[in-house]
Parts: structure tokens; C-alpha cells; sequence
């Protein structure tokens, strides 16, 4: 058996950490190219919603690009009872749930959202059965009007991200974004590419100490840069595949949500997750994980 860390703990002895590689494989995978991109890209975003004629409504089946009033859904919204990952020896049953809301401010086009997902270790009875760890995600972003194009709807989200885990050295991890997050949506389907750039922090004195970088080699696992792709085929189903990472390194992440109607429910779905690569959780995010699981989403 693992030894139980308090509150959360991981029993893995993370590899130190790694040198960023030389090679530069592609633009979004190092800093500088990132944040040129979105410097270009931002203003022209801004310029484009301020010049936009008559905004329109994104189609009612992607609540998540919606831009209207009150609190609304972010992120998926589920609770998987049970998932299976063998990494965990020991203790590889495991609950998953995860929160997501958004608030636009005073009618304007900007949104507070808050989201969080925990790892919770509900059948390791003899341990008290601990949450393993909770990733917190607060963010304010602007959202541009959505617009007419190419037989469909085009809008973009441009924001600042916070996100961390809550937890004390060694196993602390966060890191703050700039992102910007284009998408387009036609019919059944929804593309959505989320551009980030990582704000530097010094570099630690100490590996005990609390003040600097956590985890300096960050996006050397998660890259900058995430593609959502939605589609419903029909009949309220939905399937949601999510890609992050980097292409050259083999490093990255992949995750499909297939959910479909519960019977006699309107606001209720069942859900079956499959995901692998690295980032599953910021404890782990130098580990690759494997994970299924199935549950209940409340909003997607």
C-alpha cells in the first residue's frame, strides 16, 4: 500500500526537475512565441468585437459560448462516482466531480468564472477516505460578440487565469495565463482552440521555501495551447474531445466526455470519461495517467 499523505498528498516521488529542451518544435510551444502571438492577436480581437455589426446569438446547444445575463455554466459540470486508473496502486477506484459557473459583470462583456476539480479517494475507507487533490480555477475574461461567418457563428474569450492546488511544499503547484480562446460554431458543432501564456515567477532559493515558481517545467507537459472539439450527433447526445500539449515531445493530454439524456430528465445526463496523458491533475502533471469513468453531468 501507498502511505497516506494529509489532505490530499500524493505517495509519488516526482523525477526532478526537468531542463527545458532546446529544439523548438513549433510556435506555441515556447514562451516568447506565445505571448508574441497573443500580443498580435489581442488587439486585433478587441478591434474586430468594438467594429462588429448586429451581434447574434450562438445556437442554445453549447451553453458554454452563450453571452447572456446571471450566472450560467463555464465548464462541464459532473460527478463520476466511480473512475478506474492503475496508476494508483492500491487505491485505483476513485471519485471525480467537478464544478464550473460564470457571471457576467454589470451587463458588460466581461465574466468572473470559477471552476474546480477534485480527485477524492471515496472507497479508501481505512484512510478516511481523502480528497487526493483539488485543482482551483478562478478567471475574469472578456467576451467578444459573437458574429456571423462562414455559415456559422464566430466569437472569442480573452482573459486572465489563475490556478493551484491549495496545497503546502512540496506538493504545492499553480501557475497564472493570459489566454485567448477563439471558437466557431456551425450546426452541431463547436471548435474551440485556447491560446495561453504562462506569467513568468522567480525562480525559488530554496526547494522548501513557499515564495517562487512551483513547477518551473509546467508547460514543458502541458504546452500552451488546448483544442476543444464539441459535437452532437443527434438525439442529446454530446461529445466533447479535448487536446492540450505538445506535439513533438509526446507529451500532452487527450480526454473524451460522451453524455446522453437521462431518461425522463431534461437537465440530467449520464456520462462515460476516458482520458490520457499528462496534466489529468497539477499534483500529477509529470505523470502520464490513464483514467475511465462514467457518472451524472449536470451541464454541458
Amino acid at each position: 500500500m501507498i502511505p497516506r499523505l494529509s489532505n490530499a498528498g500524493s505517495a509519488r516521488a516526482h523525477p526532478p526537475v526537468i531542463e527545458r529542451p532546446t529544439k523548438v518544435a513549433n510556435m506555441l510551444r515556447t514562451p516568447p512565441a506565445a505571448a508574441s502571438l497573443l500580443a498580435l492577436l489581442v488587439p486585433l480581437f478587441v478591434a474586430a468585437s468594438a467594429a462588429a455589426g448586429t451581434a447574434i446569438a450562438p445556437a442554445d446547444s453549447f451553453p458554454i459560448i452563450q453571452t447572456g445575463p446571471g450566472l450560467s455554466p463555464h465548464k462541464e459540470i459532473f460527478l463520476l462516482p466511480y473512475t478506474y486508473c492503475a496508476e494508483y496502486h492500491g487505491r485505483r477506484a476513485e471519485a471525480v466531480f467537478q464544478l464550473s459557473a460564470k457571471h457576467r459583470l454589470f451587463g458588460s462583456r466581461f465574466y468572473v468564472a470559477y471552476s474546480q476539480i477534485s480527485f477524492w479517494q471515496a472507497y479508501d475507507i481505512h484512510n478516511s477516505s481523502p480528497l487526493r487533490d483539488t485543482n482551483y480555477n478562478p478567471e475574469i475574461f472578456y467576451r467578444g460578440a459573437p458574429t456571423a461567418y462562414a455559415a456559422g457563428v464566430v466569437g472569442a474569450d480573452a482573459g486572465l487565469e489563475h490556478e493551484s492546488n491549495g496545497q503546502l511544499v512540496p506538493l504545492s503547484r499553480s501557475w497564472n495565463n493570459f489566454y485567448l480562446t477563439p471558437w466557431y460554431q456551425r450546426g452541431n458543432l463547436l471548435l474551440m482552440l485556447k491560446l495561453r501564456y504562462r506569467i513568468p515567477e522567480p525562480a525559488k532559493a530554496d526547494p522548501g521555501d513557499a515564495l517562487g515558481d512551483d513547477n518551473p517545467d509546467i508547460t514543458d507537459y502541458l504546452g500552451h495551447s488546448d483544442v476543444h472539439l464539441y459535437y452532437r450527433p443527434g438525439k442529446g447526445h454530446l461529445a466533447h474531445l479535448a487536446v492540450r500539449g505538445i506535439l513533438d515531445s509526446g507529451r500532452g493530454s487527450a480526454a473524451l466526455h460522451y453524455s446522453l439524456p437521462v431518461p425522463r430528465s431534461s437537465d440530467s445526463f449520464l456520462v462515460l470519461r476516458m482520458s490520457h496523458g499528462y496534466g489529468e491533475s497539477l499534483l500529477d502533471y509529470r505523470e502520464s495517467i490513464t483514467r475511465f469513468g462514467f457518472g451524472v453531468m449536470f451541464a454541458r
